[in-house]
């Protein structure tokens, strides 16, 4: 059985067969096992505020949310907020792009936007 002291010597993007391979040949040597337990790091960051609401989602929507959030190994209420933030980064995308686009028609005429725009 190999030793492993350090992560760079740990194969990336393994499959399952190839982890289990891997690791039925290999084992973490004691430092870098205790040096891999996740933390808690972020003691010392700002608790953010969260509020509870109450939301009503078809069942067989949420159905397919609870999957995914177990394929991904996570809750289905993280992986529910990991969507609404994405999203809302896209639209405040959007928004902002098309703000820009009055922006440059106002001040540069339609003519001279267009052409800017091209560039």
């Amino acid at each position: 059985m190999k030793i492993i002291t350090s992560k760079d010597q740990i194969p990336e993007n393994m499959n399952d067969s190839e982890a289990a391979e891997f690791w039925s040949n290999h084992t973490m040597s004691e430092e870098l096992l205790h040096a891999s337990i996740i933390e808690e790091e972020d003691h010392d960051l700002p608790k953010r505020k969260s509020s509870t609401i109450s939301i009503r989602i078809d069942e067989d929507l949420l159905l397919r949310i609870r999957n995914l959030a177990r394929l991904r190994k996570k809750g289905y209420q993280t992986l529910i907020k990991e969507f609404l933030i994405e999203r809302t980064y896209e639209e405040e995308k959007k928004i902002l792009f098309f703000e820009s686009d009055v922006l440059d028609y106002y001040e540069l005429g339609l003519k001279e936007a267009v052409v800017a725009k091209a560039e």
